[in-house]
């Protein structure tokens, strides 16, 4: 069925080609994965809203605040598709057309060697070094999310609890557990607030929401409940001593201590959803003050009023619009700052699932692309023709590809285009890929079937 002797000579002729291009997917890879930031991703694609280029990314553009919404769009979406079609092409064009063009496959098949079992050994040969190049991606790639991000498994430390334990000569994992350490030492709380880049008073607004989320999920597993119905009814603390005592130790204070300031949390969190209305319009009258004072749109300050704190032109507009004093304006501003800071500290959000979805889905399309390569190398006796089609072809869809996200006018393109059926998007946002992954898996075993069968049937030059 196969021959080994073929595949060990096309091996040899082949190995340093396909060695380059998984070392540099490798490479491209690992660079990506390594310099994510999901702060530094958020401020960038702050800054290119309302661009040309976020209007070229559209919806493209918030996907990629998450490692893999990064990948997709960056590696997945261009590097991964390129890079492996150049090696099919060269490859595919080497295994049977180039052969028959410079008479080294009629001295091949003057020997018993049947053409059946040379041409399914040089299908097997590209398949097989297709489906390694994207196993080898994907596990540098998976190794490379947990050195550098801890992505997989193991406690990823943020950058404030690593400064705060040379400070306190402390390992991070005490630090994460006992917050509190870090309210008792003003050299730790400028630690890590520089080590987050932020003002301090936003980071001891971020530390007591963050000791308050981890107090809860204490209280919840004392009480046997799930952490998110203790906050959205913290009032369950108090009618359990152990739950109450698990959530004060967590706050570094004592049980009647937390008891009372929770109470105090409690009806203040009434009052203010009394008046949230009237707060709210309140808000709003000083964000469009200050959108004036700086010159940009309300909407745009709605999820970034440290702009607002930046400028104090814009924060004494805010003042006297909304008819609130500085200091409330101020204390909004700081838990919403220090919200985003609990969104970073999610870390990498990291679906192995989908990676390897993504693998999957990069390799299909390479294995219908290189069936169209192949199949072309296997019809035609000349390299320059086996070359126009087989190479032709997937260039083409690539080019189409690119012209249909450049517009919505050429948006038409992407149905000239086999890319389209792998959507790395749709596989990290939960969207349907099954179905284009099934016909990417046919459309590659029909052509792989036509090309071996008109290989054998075909006339060969002497």
């Amino acid at each position: 069925m196969f021959s080994k002797p073929i595949l060990k000579q096309t091996l040899k002729a082949n190995y340093k080609l396909w060695l380059i291009f998984t070392g540099i997917l490798c490479v491209m890879s690992v660079m990506t994965i390594s310099v994510f930031d999901p702060k530094m991703m958020s401020t960038m694609m702050e800054m290119l809203k309302d661009t040309p280029m976020a209007e070229m990314a559209g919806d493209k553009l918030d996907s990629m605040t998450t490692l893999l919404g990064m990948l997709s769009q960056n590696f997945y979406g261009m590097l991964a598709v390129i890079l492996p079609m150049i090696f099919i092409i060269i490859a595919a064009n080497s295994l049977i057309a180039a052969q028959v063009d410079r008479g080294s496959m009629a001295y091949l098949l003057s020997t018993p060697t049947k053409r059946g079992a040379v041409v399914r050994t040089q299908a097997a040969f590209l398949i097989s070094s297709v489906f390694c190049m994207f196993l080898v991606v994907t596990v540098v790639g998976l190794s490379c999310v947990q050195l550098v991000h801890k992505g997989l498994w193991g406690e990823k430390f943020t950058p404030d609890a690593v400064a705060v334990s040379r400070i306190l000569d402390l390992d991070e994992a005490e630090i994460g557990d006992n917050l509190s350490l870090i309210l008792k030492n003003e050299e730790a709380l400028q630690a890590g607030a520089d080590a987050r880049q932020i003002d301090p008073d936003v980071y001891l607004v971020y530390l007591n929401q963050k000791m308050t989320i981890k107090a809860y999920d204490a209280a919840a597993a004392a009480l046997g409940k799930d952490a998110e119905e203790i906050t959205k009814n913290p009032a369950l603390l108090l009618q359990s001593p152990e739950a109450l005592a698990a959530a004060a130790k967590v706050m570094g204070v004592p049980a009647e201590a937390y008891g009372a300031q929770l109470t105090a949390a409690i009806e203040q969190q009434g009052a203010m959803a009394a008046q949230s209305m009237e707060l709210q319009n309140k808000m709003a009258a000083g964000i469009s003050a200050a959108a004036e004072v700086l010159d940009v749109e309300a909407s745009d300050l709605v999820n970034s009023m440290g702009k607002i704190k930046a400028s104090k032109e814009a924060l004494t507009a805010a003042a006297t619009a909304s008819g609130l004093p500085e200091e409330n304006i101020l204390g909004m501003i700081n838990s919403q700052l220090a919200a985003d800071e609990l969104a970073y500290d999610d870390g990498i959000v990291f679906s192995v699932r989908d990676y390897l979805m993504l693998n999957l889905g990069a390799f299909l399309l390479m294995f219908a692309i290189s069936g169209i390569s192949f199949m072309f190398s296997c019809i035609f006796n000349l390299s320059k023709n086996s070359l126009a089609l087989g190479a032709g072809l997937p260039i083409a869809f690539f080019v189409f590809q690119i012209m249909a996200q450049i517009s919505d006018s050429l948006e038409g393109f992407k149905y000239l285009s086999l890319i389209t059926l792998f959507d790395a998007g749709a596989v990290v946002s939960g969207g349907s890929f099954g179905v284009q992954f099934a016909v990417l898996g046919a459309v590659g075993v029909v052509l792989y079937a036509i090309g071996m069968n008109a290989f054998c049937k075909k006339d060969l030059p002497l």
